[in-house]
């Protein structure tokens, strides 16, 4: 009899314990982590040096000038090879007969480009700009103001081959460039000559992209 009660709490423990053991068994879960990483955005800003050459003829007269000023460039690249870029520039310091010719400038183009390795970056402007002339007295009898056909052509150098920013160690390396481009500021036979040389330093936005990685927890 008391061999018979032991083989059958034997038997209630172990039964006890298999179903215990049977609950904290739990199943693989599945989950999806969505997580950012920061890139570079299409949109940049660009701030310039300007040098504008003033050239006229006319009545047996001739007129040639210099000023200097800024340019600010917004734009957008749709890709490695088409951007889209609005300008404005204003001369407000020069030298000439007059003191120079002070010039304003706002334009939109088209920017076919082309990369020149992984730094360079070779670019043209095709668009419609409006110039007016913000002298006064004799310089107006060579040009007041105008609108028209512009063109031009430049060069983009990335101060670092990284095409991203770095989230761990917050690095900004990929964003910053240098440009160098010409214009001429309208294409016309009626106006005279206008060109605008300019130096200065682009900055692209960054932009978030998301990044799904499945995780399995046990």
């Amino acid at each position: 009899m008391v061999d018979v009660l032991r083989v059958t709490l034997l038997g209630a423990v172990l039964a006890t314990a298999s179903a215990d053991a049977g609950g904290a068994i739990s199943t693989p879960e599945t989950t999806e982590i969505v997580s950012a990483k920061q890139d570079i955005s299409p949109l940049y800003l660009g701030l310039g040096f300007t040098v504008a050459n003033f050239h006229s003829c006319g009545s047996g007269c001739t007129y040639e000038d210099k000023t200097y000023g800024g340019m600010l460039r917004l734009g957008y690249d749709l890709n490695s090879n088409l951007g889209f870029e609005a300008r404005v520039s204003r001369s407000f310091w020069g030298e000439g007969p007059f003191g120079g010719v002070p010039l304003q400038y706002m334009g939109i183009f088209v920017k076919p480009q082309i990369s020149l390795g992984e730094n360079f970056n070779l670019y043209g402007l095709l668009g419609y700009g409006y110039t007016e002339n913000l002298g006064n007295g004799a310089r107006l009898n060579y040009f007041d103001s105008d609108d028209g056909f512009s063109a031009g052509v430049g060069v983009e150098y990335r101060l670092s081959s990284k095409k991203y920013v770095d989230e761990q160690r917050g690095d900004s390396e990929g964003r910053w460039s240098l440009f160098l481009d010409y214009q001429r500021l309208l294409i016309k036979s009626s106006v005279p000559a206008m060109d605008l040389v300019t130096f200065g330093l682009r900055y692209d936005f960054d932009s978030l992209r998301q990044q799904r990685t499945d995780t399995t927890e046990n």
